[in-house]
């Protein structure tokens, strides 16, 4: 021929999962994951291999999940896909519960030793069912000097969670009985 033919030979650059964004959650339901990729569409996976894309997007939103699950992340950019997946955390974090409480009384104006368990986590003693800020931690409490039957309140906070509801734990004031008339004896 009279003159040569140019042919490109394209050398396309396989992408890359750049970052990844694991999350969690209280309790089951769903989990949002991220991840970014150097260049192409993002795919996610269920398995480490195999399988059908469950979404694509640099975010994912897991079904309802009750355990921590890993899920799986490629890149897919000028037919070239990423040569591993990258592992991408939903973790569900165990909401704690107050698994016992023990209620005090004393006689009259006074302190009251009350005490909580809970499954894990900080347990924290409040003077109100909802709202407030916590008056002590720990699995006992000693109440301030109350004159009449108080209750207060408990939950437990682990990993980021807390209990659906405070714990009612009653300080009973019994009152001190009085002599209110005496009668002299007689012979």
């Amino acid at each position: 021929t009279a003159t040569r033919t140019s042919v490109a030979a394209t050398v396309n650059a396989i992408p890359t999962i750049t970052a990844s964004t694991p999350a969690s959650r209280c309790g089951t339901g769903t989990v949002a994951l991220g991840a970014t990729a150097s260049a192409g569409t993002i795919n996610w996976y269920a398995g480490a291999t195999g399988g059908t894309s469950l979404a694509t997007g640099a975010s994912f939103t897991t079904p309802s999940i009750t355990a921590t699950t890993n899920y799986f992340v490629d890149a897919t950019a000028n037919g070239c896909t990423t040569a591993t997946r990258t592992s991408v955390a939903a973790t569900v974090n165990v909401i704690p519960t107050i698994t016992a409480s023990t209620p005090a009384a004393i006689c009259g104006t006074g302190t009251a030793v009350l005490g909580a368990t809970a499954s894990a986590g900080t347990i924290n003693w409040y003077s109100a069912a909802t709202g407030g800020t916590s008056l002590a931690t720990g699995a006992s409490f000693t109440t301030p000097s109350i004159s009449a039957t108080t209750n207060y309140f408990v939950d437990a906070t682990a990993n980021g969670c807390t209990t659906a509801t405070r714990t009612s734990v009653a300080a009973t004031v019994n009152a001190i009985p009085t002599i209110t008339a005496s009668t002299p004896a007689s012979r």
